[in-house]
């Protein structure tokens, strides 16, 4: 199980790649956010992975890019059915673990510089999401951006949202956020195919 763990996080870290600092503080109670307000972002379906074949219970993934950034969605189960919420006895472990790995890419130089934010819970589209956030410097060419990790259980399975803002990351970087997020799990976060546009109306 272990090398499961090992082998999708791995994954994780090259899509967040593809385009530590100190230890977070104590997570935050959620609070329910209000819709957010439409940001004029437009997001692209690039491609889906199946993770599956290789090593079941890894589930698959969705990439979408915009002139702002991309977002990676995640849908697996790690081949168990998790408690809703995040209240599920190895949910606190998983989601720090997404922290972990981070912290051991910044002590192999992949990344120059990693500083992590604080952890919390917010609610969204009525799931509660553990988020934190990361500022990044690739060491392979020096650049910069900002990274943020959504993670909540839906239907019994877990579905993480990482999302990358090219710096300087939009003001507004908080509502393009929650506004994907919405529009994505209204439409179904594992069936974005079709789907070619998330967008504002």
């Amino acid at each position: 199980m272990r090398l499961l763990i090992a082998a999708f996080l791995s994954a994780l870290l090259c899509a967040c790649a593809s385009a530590p600092g100190r230890a977070p503080s104590a997570t935050e109670p959620a609070t329910e956010s209000a819709p957010a307000q439409p940001t004029g972002v437009q997001w692209r379906y690039i491609n889906s992975k199946s993770y599956e074949a290789a090593n079941a219970g890894l589930g698959n993934s969705h990439r979408f890019e915009s002139s702002v950034g991309w977002i990676d969605v995640y849908v697996y189960d790690m081949k168990r059915s998790w408690q809703p919420g995040v209240g599920d006895p190895q949910f606190d472990d998983h989601f720090r673990s997404t922290i972990a790995e981070v912290q051991r890419a910044a002590a192999q130089g992949v990344y120059a510089s990693a500083k992590i934010g604080p952890t919390k819970d917010v609610r969204i589209e009525g799931l509660t999401f553990r988020t934190v956030s990361f500022r990044l410097v690739h060491s392979r060419d020096g650049k910069a951006y900002d990274s943020f990790t959504y993670l909540a259980v839906r239907n019994g399975k877990l579905l993480k949202y990482r999302m990358s803002f090219n710096t300087p990351a939009p003001a507004n970087v908080d509502a393009i956020s929650r506004e994907f997020i919405e529009r994505n799990v209204r439409t179904g976060p594992d069936t974005p195919v079709g789907t070619r546009q998330l967008r504002s109306t």
